[in-house]
């Protein structure tokens, strides 16, 4: 296993130069200052597999047209999604609790049952409870909860969003006539997963360049939604749609569009996105003019977001 050496600011410098990353736009020295006091070489190195290498000559290996500065852009945005990311999945939890609670409300459930059901299909959710009445906010209601009974209305303020997943699709296995909103299971996994990445500060636009593996579930009625847009391609669609990425964060958009239902959380929604669609990652656009990557996925997902935007 090869090991890699630990290397001074200026030592990264000079290694990124070596693979041919310029520094006309941020000098060398705005660049040092940026990776001491703002971020670290390991994170922003890895945007540069969006970039194209050289392929064969005497600059093979090197990287085509890729400044310093187009590395932090990326950096940049790619908190401003993240930002975006972590909100609106919040805010969509929400309207997916309301629509499930109204389901809940006019099936023949008590509201008892199936949490016993669901603490026999997932006898580890006790346990999780009982290590969130340590440090969580929840603490008070959960001790309240343990000298009464847990509830369809109640665990769910308690539940983390992959716990409540689970007791969401068990709730409709069992009360399938319930069903009067669009079923989000699967959706709802994506931006589950989608932010856990945010969260954990993991880098997103990073992963514009893989292509599609097998454990990506691509859900019909979401790839439905973005084929109702007349100005995406066939194939535009299947190539983007197949980077986890994408297919995530446009799952995000169809499910507030389908399940959000509240007028100013829509709207705010919508201004969030458009600031971030249409004014951020536009800012310094000059510097992924050369990279058809980039274009490409940017064009795909503006035009499933101006589309909602329009809705």
């Amino acid at each position: 296993m090869t090991e890699r050496v630990k290397l001074s600011i200026a030592q990264q410098i000079e290694h990124m130069k070596s693979k041919g990353i310029t520094f006309n736009i941020m000098s060398e020295s705005e660049a040092a200052d940026y990776l001491e006091n703002n971020n670290y070489y390991f994170k922003i190195k890895a945007y540069a597999k969006m970039f194209e290498k050289y392929q064969s000559g005497e600059k093979k290996g090197e990287y085509i047209n890729l400044d310093f500065a187009y590395l932090k852009e990326m950096a940049i945005l790619d908190m401003h999604l993240r930002h975006f990311i972590i909100k609106t999945s919040v805010d969509v939890e929400h309207a997916i609790k309301v629509a499930f609670l109204k389901d809940f409300n006019s099936s023949d459930s008590d509201g008892y049952e199936i949490v016993e059901k669901y603490f026999e299909s997932y006898p580890d959710t006790k346990d999780k409870i009982l290590q969130k009445k340590k440090t969580s906010y929840c603490a008070g209601l959960i001790d309240k909860l343990e000298a009464e009974k847990y509830a369809v209305w109640n665990i769910i303020e308690i539940l983390s969003f992959g716990d409540f997943i689970n007791l969401y699709e068990l709730f409709y296995e069992e009360f399938p006539e319930a069903k009067s909103n669009i079923l989000f299971t699967y959706p709802m996994r994506s931006i589950k997963s989608l932010r856990n990445a945010a969260a954990h500060n993991n880098c997103i636009l990073n992963q514009l360049t893989k292509e599609k593996t097998d454990d990506l579930h691509i859900n019909k009625k979401v790839i439905s939604y973005v084929a109702k847009n007349k100005s995406i391609g066939k194939t535009m669609r299947k190539n983007c749609m197949g980077m986890q990425a994408v297919h995530d964060f446009i799952t995000l958009i169809y499910v507030v569009d389908n399940a959000v239902g509240s007028a100013g959380m829509r709207e705010k929604i919508k201004e969030d996105l458009r600031e971030l669609i249409h004014v951020r990652m536009t800012k310094n656009k000059e510097y992924f003019e050369k990279n058809n990557q980039i274009k490409t996925v940017y064009a795909f997902v503006r035009k499933v977001v101006d589309n909602f935007l329009d809705s």
